[in-house]
Order: C-alpha cells, then sequence, then structure tokens
C-alpha cells in the first residue's frame, strides 16, 4: 500500500509551479530577445549580400559605359510561312 505523505504533495505542488512559472518566463522574455536577436543578424547578412550584389552591379555598369555590342542570334528569325490567297 502506498502511503502519501503531506511534505511529497507539497513537494510536487511546488515542483509543478516552478516549472510551470519558469517556462512562463522563458517564453514570456527569454525566446522573444533569442528570436529578435536572430532574425537581426539574418536580416545584416541580407543586407550585407544585397550591398554586394548593388556593388557588383555598379561596377560592371562603370566598366560597360560606353561600350556598344549587338548581336543577332540566327536561331530566333521564326519560321518561314508562305500564306495562299484563297478566292
Amino acid at each position: 500500500m502506498v502511503l502519501l505523505s503531506i511534505t511529497g504533495l507539497v513537494k510536487t505542488i511546488v515542483y509543478i509551479l516552478v516549472i510551470y512559472y519558469g517556462l512562463k518566463f522563458l517564453v514570456r522574455y527569454v525566446f522573444p530577445m533569442l528570436l529578435k536577436n536572430y532574425v537581426d543578424n539574418k536580416v545584416g547578412e541580407m543586407k550585407k549580400q544585397q550591398n554586394a550584389v548593388y556593388e557588383q552591379e555598379v561596377e560592371q555598369l562603370k566598366k560597360q559605359k560606353g561600350k556598344v555590342t549587338i548581336s543577332k542570334d540566327p536561331s530566333k528569325d521564326g519560321e518561314y510561312v508562305d500564306y495562299e490567297e484563297i478566292v
């Protein structure tokens, strides 16, 4: 037969309350800070990548300024269609 003691019951209730309020604290204060830091870091990385791409495009445009090239691909001429007049 299992005997339940008052102290064991109180300890169990205290453990449950500590775990509940600890998780509540983590979810309310700690996780949002961690998520905000993570998102800020990712946004910073994306801005750096975008700036790098922009700088590369600007450099290419500076190099190509004044340079004219015309290329024609003969395969894009299309098909010749012979139309017949119906009377």
